[in-house]
Formats: C-alpha cells, sequence, structure tokens
C-alpha cells in the first residue's frame, strides 16, 4: 500500500463535506424510519419465533393466526420461509414488547454495519482519505441499505457475518471464520453456497470446521424443535409459491426471465431451462475466476471472497433489494483498495456503473407495462448492477496471472 499522498486543504474540506452531508442525509432516514416504519419483516420474525417459543409449528395456520391475534402487529405475509434455528435464535427477542424489541433490533443493524465498515477500514492500513470518502459516501447512500432499515431485515447481521468470515480467515482465526460462515445459511439458507466456495479456494480448515457445527447445528435444531418444522421447512423450499417466479420484487435472475417469457405459451417451463441453463454457466465462469487455491493474507484472497459472495444473489432464486445490503462488502473493499483507477478504464467504467446500479434509489414496480415481455429488462438494474460487480471482481482478480 503506497503512502498516502499530499492533498490540497481544499480537497480535504470537499472530502469532509461530501461524508459529513451523506452522514446527515442517512441519519435524518434513520430517525425518519425510527419513527414511522412499521418494520414488517422484524414482525414477522418476532411472530414466527413466538409461535415457536410457545411450542407450536409455525406451518400450522391455525396456530399462527391465534399468534397474530393475540400480538395485533403488522407484518410481511410471507410463510415460515427462515432455517428452523433462526426462528429459536429470535426467541429472546420476543421477551420485549415488540415495539421495545424492534427499537432494539434496529440498533443491533447499524451496530452491524459499523462493525462491518470498521473491520474493511481495519485492511487497508495506511488509510487513503480518498477511498474512505468514496467507500463511506456509498454506505451512506445506498438505498438496499435504506430498504433493509425500513423492513427490519436480517441483512446487516448477514453483512456483518460474511465480513467476519473474511476477516477471520485473514487473521488466522479459522473458527472465528468457521462460525460465521455456519450462521449466514441460518438467516438467508441461500449462503450456504459460501461453503463450497471455501472448499474451492483452499480453505480446507474452515470448511471442515464449518461442517462440523452445521452437524452440531442442525442435530440441536432437530432435537429443540422437532423434525417436523424441519420436514415442512424442506418442503416449502422444494416447493415454493408459485407467485415467487414472476414477483416484480424478485430481482433474480430465474425472476427476470420468467417475466420476459410470461406472454409466450409455455413460458414457465421455458424460462425455468434457461434459468437452469444460466446458472450453470455463471457457476462455470466463476468458477474459472476464483483460485483452487489463495493466500488468506493475500489481496487476491479479498477479491476471491468478494466474488463469492457476489456469486449468491446471483444464483439464488429469490433476491429483493434490501437482500444486496450484503454488497457493501465487495464495493467497500473496491473502493478502499482501488480508489485509484484510471478514470476512462474498463474497470472504473466497471465500478461507477455497480456503484449507480446497485446503490441509487429507483423503480419501475408501478408501471403494470414493465412487469412482463421485453420492458421488464428495463427494470433489471439491480441484476445489471449485480453482474457488473461480478465482472469486475473476476478483472481484478485475474489481474496478477496477466501480470
Amino acid at each position: 500500500m503506497r503512502p498516502p499522498e499530499p492533498r490540497p486543504a481544499g480537497l480535504s474540506l470537499c472530502l469532509a463535506l461530501v461524508v459529513l452531508f451523506s452522514l446527515f442525509r442517512y441519519l435524518h432516514t434513520l430517525v425518519v424510519l425510527l419513527w414511522e416504519a412499521p418494520f414488517i419483516d422484524f414482525a414477522h420474525y418476532y411472530t414466527y419465533a413466538t409461535v415457536v417459543r410457545l411450542g407450536q409449528n409455525p406451518f400450522d395456520a391455525e396456530a399462527v393466526a391465534r399468534v397474530d391475534a393475540a400480538l395485533a402487529i403488522r407484518r410481511a405475509g410471507a410463510a415460515a420461509n427462515y432455517p428452523p434455528l433462526f426462528y429459536l435464535l429470535m426467541q429472546p427477542w420476543t421477551l420485549l414488547p415488540f415495539r421495545s424489541a424492534a427499537v432494539a433490533w434496529f440498533a443491533a443493524g447499524q451496530a452491524c454495519v459499523v462493525g462491518a465498515l470498521a473491520l474493511c477500514l481495519r485492511r487497508f492500513a495506511p488509510l487513503s482519505p480518498f477511498g474512505v470518502a468514496a467507500a463511506l459516501f456509498v454506505a451512506f447512500n445506498y438505498q438496499p441499505l435504506v430498504e433493509s432499515v425500513a423492513l427490519g431485515q436480517a441483512n446487516a447481521l448477514l453483512l456483518l457475518l460474511v465480513t467476519l468470515a473474511w476477516w477471520g480467515a485473514r487473521a488466522g482465526r479459522p473458527w472465528v471464520a468457521a462460525a460465521a460462515v455456519t450462521l449466514c445459511p441460518l438467516v438467508k439458507v441461500q449462503y450456504a453456497l459460501l461453503l463450497p466456495a471455501l472448499w474451492w479456494m483452499g480453505q480446507r480448515r474452515i470448511f471442515g470446521r464449518a461442517l462440523v457445527l452445521v452437524a452440531i447445528g442442525g442435530a440441536l435444531g432437530v432435537a429443540i424443535l422437532g423434525p417436523a418444522h424441519h420436514v415442512e421447512y424442506l418442503r416449502y423450499l422444494l416447493a415454493p409459491p408459485d407467485y415467487l417466479r414472476t414477483w416484480t420484487a424478485n430481482l433474480s435472475l430465474g425472476a427476470t426471465l420468467h417475466r420476459l417469457l410470461s406472454p409466450h405459451g409455455e413460458a414457465a417451463r421455458l424460462a425455468g431451462g434457461l434459468t437452469l441453463a444460466a446458472d450453470g454457466l455463471l457457476v462455470v465462469v466463476l468458477a474459472r475466476a476464483v483460485p483452487r487455491a489463495v493466500s488468506p493474507d493475500s489481496a487476491g484472497f479479498d477479491w476471491a471472497w468478494a466474488l463469492a459472495v457476489t456469486a449468491v444473489p446471483l444464483l439464488s432464486p429469490l433476491t429483493e433489494e434490501h437482500h444486496l445490503t450484503v454488497l457493501l462488502l465487495p464495493l467497500a473493499l473496491l473502493l478502499l483498495a482501488r480508489w485509484d483507477l484510471p478514470l476512462l478504464s474498463p474497470e472504473s467504467g466497471l465500478l461507477l456503473a455497480s456503484v449507480l446500479l446497485l446503490g441509487s434509489r429507483y423503480s419501475l414496480e408501478r408501471f403494470p407495462v414493465f412487469h412482463e415481455g421485453i420492458p421488464s429488462l428495463l427494470a433489471g438494474g439491480k441484476l445489471a448492477g449485480t453482474l457488473c460487480l461480478a465482472w469486475l471482481l473476476a478483472r481484478v482478480q485475474s489481474e496478477p496471472a496477466r501480470a
């Protein structure tokens, strides 16, 4: 890392103004959300965790209806679509009244974001003020993060976990990394894909420890919650609701293809086949981009892990905007390490496209014309931004090989 270059006092003031203005805007947004947001996804966690605490099956509609009537809170209407252990681990929050629990969850989420950014900043010492200003500017204006906070989602926790896994591997603390990777699928089951990614990257010690922890967690879950909850959850994963395939809030590649082909006959079968083919192609391309063995204390590991994290929302059958909060990790790593990219280079263009497409606030969901057919492709900006980010990380990863 090169020493920081001397800079004019005026430039320092500009950087401070950009960061402080963004921080003030972000804090104002947090205050508004804390006052007005119903935190409907946290209410979902709270309701189903209460059902589990009462010894009921969260897939029992009558049991859930009784708890809904007792709590009388507005929640997301989805089924118990989180891993069983997640609702078990959420039970301590149900000991507080809902509003108090929501405020505490809100504060814990902000602590997770701060912790993740702090670990990223520790990686790059001495720090460049340009890189720090760029990373903080993106974090404070990142729409998926705001969306996640407004819903009371668990994405800030997931961001901290993937960052802890990266930091634990770099710091030579395999149990920390293994524990963080093990907890990721308990928050979002699709992040189980990080386990084979670790094996592919040559991190066999972390991979082995993570498998042990997964086995222990699974055994505890079945022993405490019983097999019925787990069986119902597996059935849900194998046969999710049909509406998710074309749901406009689903930004995944599969949902995009289903919306694109929906005006045509046999659309579901064709879109499903194309999704499998596209996912297979993505796996091959990403596997070729990630090295089979990379030292954890090298820059190559940073890009390999960032690419693995970015691959998950690309391969997931359900990706909503707030799920992209976790991509703050690869964006922060790029902005802190590659802040001096030439402005007219392809890498700089991909980085700018990723930041703008992922972090900006925009939506065409209110306009039915963009819900199906060719016009629906115009609503795929977040997916395009994720693809740009993966492409950039693959290019950065291949630089040592080209050199």
